[in-house]
């Protein structure tokens, strides 16, 4: 995997090429939303773009994956890929808020997401859905698409659905939710913003 970033503005490009996947991912944390995802699946290509829609980050996106296999590798790698851009573009975090947390009303569903850019990778999934495919897509991956994705940028990220009944819904709240969170806890603050919030000095998570 490479990567290049950008002094001074919170902007990365980098590459994912396995005999499974082919990756780029070019990520600005502080852009307006605008995006280009293409990975072969419709649907998940959807939800790439609630992430980037509604955390403001401006996400170009695109993979190659097996998907003669299944969509399995194609969802996980981009999870970790994306964790990555987001990660190399934070720097040292200096300013940050750091924490965030939000509640996502969608229809009849209501999901809640609780993030630490921590440098300590966690990840809590209290959803349930209730088909076992969307699209051609077995549900359950996209759980593997969150832990990947916190795995790779180091985020303590909770994230659960209180109720509802439609997949799509819920789905789709879980990655809202997590957008509309991402976006306050990347956001410089205004007060702190020449300091790391942490009170070991670092949010490396190598400590």
């Amino acid at each position: 995997m490479g990567y290049r970033q950008c002094n001074k503005k919170r902007v990365t490009i980098i590459t994912r090429n396995t005999n499974e996947t082919k990756i780029s991912v070019n990520v600005d944390l502080d852009g307006k939303g605008n995006h280009t995802v293409s990975t072969g699946l419709p649907f998940f290509d959807h939800m790439l773009e609630q992430i980037s829609k509604h955390s403001l980050i401006d996400l170009d996106l695109k993979c190659i994956g097996d998907l003669k296999v299944d969509a399995h590798h194609t969802i996980e790698d981009c999870g970790w890929a994306l964790g990555t851009a987001i990660k190399r573009a934070l720097g040292n975090k200096k300013g940050i808020m750091r924490y965030s947390f939000n509640y996502l009303p969608m229809d009849e569903c209501l999901t809640r997401c609780c993030l630490d850019v921590s440098g300590r990778p966690w990840l809590i999934w209290n959803v349930f859905l209730p088909n076992i495919s969307i699209k051609n897509i077995e549900t359950e991956i996209f759980k593997e698409f969150f832990q990947s994705l916190s795995q790779a940028a180091g985020f303590t990220l909770h994230i659960e659905n209180l109720y509802g009944k439609n997949t799509h819904h819920i789905i789709e709240s879980c990655f809202k939710a997590f957008a509309i969170t991402l976006r306050r806890a990347i956001s410089i603050d205004l007060i702190n913003f020449d300091n790391i919030p942490s009170t070991k000095g670092t949010l490396s998570g190598n400590y």
